[in-house]
């Protein structure tokens, strides 16, 4: 299989460079080029084929890993749109945004001490996927509309979710190992 690693990662699986793509179709694509990819399908080619092959899968690794991510789809677009950002130092300029999300880690910092702390933590982690959800619309409407400088901010604040929602899985995690 011959991919050309010039090409963006939608373009790759066939995807227009659009937020909503469907996953099903993608989980399918990447599984067809695991199957062309696998690396015992070069078990006995030259060592160039075998590195050839090894940078092919991990590009396609990247690419798929990038789009079947709500956050880094999002991302990898801004990015498409030249829209340049650091997603490890900025941060969302919403004052009220920040007050919210400094509230929500103070409850899930709380949410393992409470008297039922796995119904604390999940209904935390059943609000926190509904604000994603929201956010999600919210990228997906600004970008549609060509409003990039929205978007990135709300790309911003999606990434507070996302980390949030992480820690309320470890939060979960660190709860299971104690019954353990």
């Amino acid at each position: 299989m011959n991919i050309d690693l010039t090409r963006n990662y939608f373009e790759l699986f066939g995807f227009a460079e659009n937020y909503a793509i469907d996953q099903e179709q993608l989980a399918e694509k990447y599984r067809i080029f695991q199957a062309e990819l696998h690396p015992d399908r070069f078990a006995n080619a030259s060592e160039q084929e075998r590195r050839i092959s090894v940078q092919t899968t991990a590009f396609v690794n990247e690419a798929y890993a990038t789009l079947k991510s709500d956050l880094k789809r999002a991302h990898y677009l801004l990015r498409l749109s030249n829209i340049e950002f650091n997603a490890d130092t900025e941060t969302s300029s919403d004052a009220e945004f920040l007050m919210q999300t400094m509230e929500l880690h103070e409850q899930v910092e709380k949410a393992s001490h409470t008297e039922q702390p796995f119904q604390s933590l999940q209904e935390l982690s059943l609000q926190l996927k509904q604000n994603q959800q929201d956010l999600i619309n919210q990228f997906e409407k600004e970008f549609n509309a060509h409003d990039l400088i929205s978007a990135k901010d709300t790309a911003l604040k999606l990434q507070f979710y996302e980390r949030l929602t992480n820690q309320v899985r470890k939060q979960q995690e660190k709860l299971e190992e104690e019954l353990l």
